[in-house]
C-alpha cells in the first residue's frame, strides 16, 4: 500500500513541477521578456555561465529551460514537505498560495540571485509583478495540487 501512495505521490509532485514550471515560464516569456523566449531562459541559464549564456545558442536555451524545471521541482517538493510538517499550512489554500508565493520570491530574489552571475536589480514595481506571477503560476498551482492529493488520498 505504501508503494502505491509513494507512487502517486512522486508522480504529483511530477505534475505539480511540470504545471508550475511551465505557467511561471510563459509568464515569463511573455509579460517579463515581452514574447523573447530565447532572451528569458539564457537569463536563466546566465545565473550559472555568466554572459556568455547570452553568446550562446540553443544548449543555452535548454539549459535555462532545465534550470527553470529544477527550480520548479524544488519548490514543488519543498511545499509537499512542509504541508505534512505545518499543520496550519492545510487550510486557507488562497491565503497559503499567496505567502508561498512571497516565500519563492523572497528565496529566489534575496538569496538565491545574489548566489549567482545574474545581476538584479530590485524594484518595488518589478517586486510586484514578480510576486503576482509568482503567487499565480507558481504557490497557486502547488498548494492546489497538494490539498486535491491530500483529498484523494483521504478518500481511499
Amino acid at each position: 500500500m505504501a508503494n502505491k501512495n509513494t507512487k502517486a505521490l512522486i508522480l504529483t509532485i511530477l505534475l505539480a513541477s511540470l504545471i508550475a514550471g511551465t505557467l511561471d515560464g510563459l509568464a515569463a516569456v511573455f509579460i517579463l521578456a515581452k514574447g523573447q523566449a530565447a532572451m528569458a531562459f539564457k537569463y536563466i541559464a546566465s545565473a550559472v555561465y555568466g554572459k556568455q549564456a547570452f553568446a550562446g545558442g540553443s544548449e543555452m536555451i535548454w539549459a535555462g529551460v532545465a534550470f527553470h524545471y529544477l527550480i520548479a521541482a524544488i519548490f514543488t517538493t519543498l511545499f509537499f514537505i512542509l504541508y505534512d510538517l505545518i499543520p496550519v499550512i492545510r487550510k486557507r489554500a488562497v491565503l497559503v498560495a499567496i505567502i508561498y508565493g512571497i516565500f519563492v520570491w523572497v528565496v529566489m530574489n534575496l538569496l538565491v540571485l545574489p548566489l549567482t552571475q545574474v545581476t538584479n536589480t530590485i524594484t518595488l514595481t518589478g517586486a510586484i509583478k514578480n510576486m503576482l506571477i509568482l503567487i499565480v503560476c507558481i504557490a497557486l498551482p502547488i498548494v492546489l495540487m497538494r490539498y486535491r492529493y491530500g483529498q484523494v488520498q483521504s478518500s481511499v
